[in-house]
């Protein structure tokens, strides 16, 4: 039975191309909050801080 996964050449290749663009992604996401940011006026972010409803 062939061998499959990142052990062959192929699978190599389609592990480097993988990074790479997750890479890409993240460099990207990481320049669009930057820009988010500065077109915000630079207010503290407040992703993470979630507000509950009043409790009933």
């Amino acid at each position: 039975m062939p061998r499959r996964g990142y052990s062959t050449s192929i699978g190599k290749i389609a592990k480097f191309y993988q990074d790479r663009r997750v890479s890409e992604i993240r460099v990207l996401g990481d320049q669009l909050r930057q820009e988010l940011r500065a077109a915000s006026g630079n207010r503290p972010e407040t992703h993470g801080t979630r507000q509950e409803p009043p409790a009933r």
